[in-house]
């Protein structure tokens, strides 16, 4: 029953972790796309956005989610 509520525990704190991720993504493109590239790296990167999923966003919009800012 512990391991049960432990992976419980870990699914909510993923699925947290992605939904401030996302939001952070999507702040960040419409920074990109409204002002400046490097505003919107600058900002994903101050909000706590891997580098990699960054730059994979911000250069290749067909590596962009479909629920991602357009």
């Amino acid at each position: 029953m512990d391991a049960d509520n432990n992976i419980v525990v870990a699914q909510v704190l993923d699925e947290r972790l992605n939904n401030d991720i996302e939001a952070a993504v999507n702040l960040g493109l419409a920074a990109a796309l409204l002002g400046e590239v490097h505003d919107g790296m600058r900002l994903m990167q101050e909000l706590g956005v891997p580098y990699e999923i960054s730059s994979r966003v911000l250069l290749n919009k067909t590596k962009r989610r479909s629920s991602d800012w357009k």
